[in-house]
């Protein structure tokens, strides 16, 4: 059996889960001053908040998934922390944004549409931990559809006997075009997001 997931039949084993496509912009990171203090004007003035950033490595497979927290009480003095790094992959291998089912996914920003703590996506969709992202445009306007971020694991969070339920290795990273991390990574952040300001914003550079 195949080790990718099908992302774009996620959405429709998730239950009829659908998303408008978004006129988003298609800046290719946070502002300047976001990424170096986890600042930005309006967004720290509202307080506490975190975020994800994807940064896309030289190998699609060895990319990494940060989760940032900002303290920005102070709008003039904000502070950012990255509480966790994982690595992470996105695609088969291709770099082309606009490949579906293949490239890894464009560069911007991404509103997080929901978080599921038990997706079933059934064998050739999403399953466990996930993060749903929606829908984006690449450069050409083409739409990469039903992103999410996930690993491989059962609808419960525990490991299958078989793929696509079982994580066995490097080669798992790969994915249609959604960012997949291991179990213990997904794990990981799924704590994070319970202990601190769940992220609304992830950032693709």
């Amino acid at each position: 059996m195949s080790r990718l997931l099908l992302c774009a039949a996620a959405t429709a084993l998730s239950g009829g889960l659908m998303a408008a496509p978004m006129a988003q912009a298609q800046s290719a990171a946070p502002p300047a001053a976001e990424r170096s203090t986890g600042h930005t004007t309006a967004r720290a003035a509202s307080g506490n908040y975190t975020y994800l950033e994807f940064k896309k490595g030289a190998n699609p497979q060895k990319s990494r998934l940060y989760f940032v927290y900002v303290q920005g009480a102070n709008s003039d003095h904000p502070h950012s922390h990255t509480l966790g790094s994982w690595r992470a992959g996105s695609g088969t291998g291709s770099k082309d944004t606009c490949a579906s089912n293949r490239g890894w996914l464009p560069n911007g920003s991404y509103s997080i549409k929901k978080y599921y703590p038990h997706h079933s996506g059934g064998p050739h969709g999403v399953n466990g931990i996930a993060w749903y992202l929606g829908d984006h445009r690449c450069h050409s306007g083409h739409w990469r559809t039903d992103l999410f971020v996930h690993s491989e694991m059962l609808p419960s969070g525990r490991a299958g006997s078989s793929e696509p339920y079982r994580w066995d290795g490097d080669s798992d990273y790969k994915s249609n075009g959604c960012i997949k991390l291991k179990p213990s990574g997904i794990r990981a952040l799924r704590d994070l997001r319970a202990s601190y300001p769940n992220p609304h914003t992830l950032y693709v550079d």
